[in-house]
């Protein structure tokens, strides 16, 4: 716990760090248009991402469906977004990442959907076909008052 503490105490020096040795490279006035330019392309992913999560979760959420993809790609886009907007080079690198990441998970389909799993419903439960392999779970533990009924 103590060194993300510390973690989150370097952040800022390191993204000031990171602004300076920019500022070096390509000039002061690029260095300020950058920061500028990646804090509204950032509060425009933000706007875009949320409002497109919100649209695609409640077209989800009529026709009863999972939203959890929905919320995994809108969560990375809407985390990039956040990222954009503080001023610094690291946190741009980690936008980019999130962006791909929220871009990967975009796409895929979801149970029920062609291409997805399989999904169908069974004595009032919804069964979503998948794999399993021995060991990719610990088992269930069993609550010691339920044993002893």
């Amino acid at each position: 716990m103590p060194f993300i503490r510390l973690l989150l105490l370097a952040i800022p020096f390191i993204e000031l760090a990171g602004l300076i040795i920019l500022g070096q490279a390509i000039g002061v006035g690029l260095t300020l248009l950058w920061v500028l330019g990646t804090i509204v392309v950032g509060v425009l992913v933000i706007k875009s991402q949320g409002w497109v999560m919100v649209q695609r979760l409640q077209t989800q959420m009529s026709q009863t469906g999972s939203p959890l993809i929905v919320l995994k790609s809108g969560m990375w886009g809407v985390l990039a977004g956040v990222l954009l907007v503080i001023p610094g080079v690291l946190t741009d690198a980690a936008a980019l990442v999130c962006l791909v990441l929220a871009w990967r998970h975009r796409g895929q389909p979801l149970p029920g959907e062609p291409g997805g799993p399989k999904a169908w419903t069974r004595d009032g439960h919804t069964v979503i076909e998948g794999e399993w392999k021995p060991g990719d779970e610990a088992a269930p533990q069993r609550d010691k008052h339920i044993d002893q009924q």
